[in-house]
């Protein structure tokens, strides 16, 4: 009897554990883990010797491009996973491409917030709507609003393995900063987080796969895939100045937007002429 009586409860324990694991999923049929607990695919190791060519590159992902709209998916937003990575703490934030200045959570938010003043109604006197006092408030950043991001990487040919590839080293929001006038100051990067600090939290996040729910990839595997469609806005220059800033290109868009492809385009021919058809 006693035996019986805990085989029974043995089986109870094991269906209550069942039914909360089913609970953690509780969007699928079935444990949708794989995405989850996954690791990050360290780099191959590359020895200088063997690089016989390499270029920095700097590229703007726009998620309004319908390459990109996967990065906005409204259950796993990309700007939610950048934007709580720097303000929890989970990786080191820096305030600029060279990597080295980090800036804490704090220094973020005082970067994207303003202080604005408003007239209301003067408490005092509510009954009169003439009567207005000012007020100072405190706008804080939508981090929704981001739609562009700006990769840095460096394009390399490893003469060992005979193949040209970019490894992403930086990656940074770029944010319209707010000001008490209204008047847009342009998109800049308010921080940059080293992608080799993101990679293991982006191995685990989701992205939407329109065509099959159950072959999702992961962030980190679509950034390594080149999922994403971008466009150039700066190379490697002795005067480490964008495209658009030199003064051939700096007010003439169109022609800021073919040197872009042009240095595009040159990475293609790199390539193609590296092989024998």
């Amino acid at each position: 009897m006693k035996k019986t009586i805990v085989i029974f409860m043995t089986l109870m324990l094991v269906a209550m554990a069942g039914q909360a694991q089913v609970s953690k999923f509780e969007d699928y049929t079935y444990p949708h883990t794989a995405v989850k607990e996954r690791k990050a695919v360290p780099y191959r190791y590359i020895r200088e010797a063997n690089v016989k060519w390499s270029k920095r590159i700097h590229r703007v992902i726009d998620v309004r491009e319908k390459q990109n709209k996967v990065m906005h998916w409204p259950r796993n937003p990309f700007y939610l996973i950048i934007w709580n990575a720097a303000l929890n703490g989970d990786v080191s934030a820096y305030a600029n491409d060279s990597l080295t200045t980090v800036i804490t959570p704090e220094d973020i938010i005082k970067a994207v917030s303003i202080e604005m003043t408003v007239m209301i109604t003067n408490p005092d006197n509510p009954d009169d709507p003439y009567d207005l006092v000012p007020k100072t408030v405190k706008e804080t950043y939508e981090p929704e609003k981001i739609v562009k991001y700006r990769i840095m990487e460096d394009w390399i040919f490893d003469y060992n393995y005979s193949d040209f590839k970019a490894r992403i080293i930086a990656i940074s929001p770029l944010i319209k900063l707010p000001t008490e006038s209204g008047v847009e100051l342009g998109e800049v990067p308010i921080y940059w987080l080293k992608m080799d600090d993101l990679r293991d939290k982006l191995s685990q996040e989701e992205v939407f796969n329109s065509k099959n729910d159950a072959a999702r990839m992961s962030f980190d595997h679509w950034f390594q895939m080149r999922q994403f469609t971008s466009y150039v806005v700066k190379e490697s220059n002795m005067y480490d100045l964008d495209v658009a800033m030199f003064e051939e290109f700096r007010d003439d868009g169109v022609e800021a937007l073919l040197e872009s492809d042009r240095i595009k385009n040159d990475l293609f021919i790199l390539e193609h002429d590296l092989w024998e058809y």
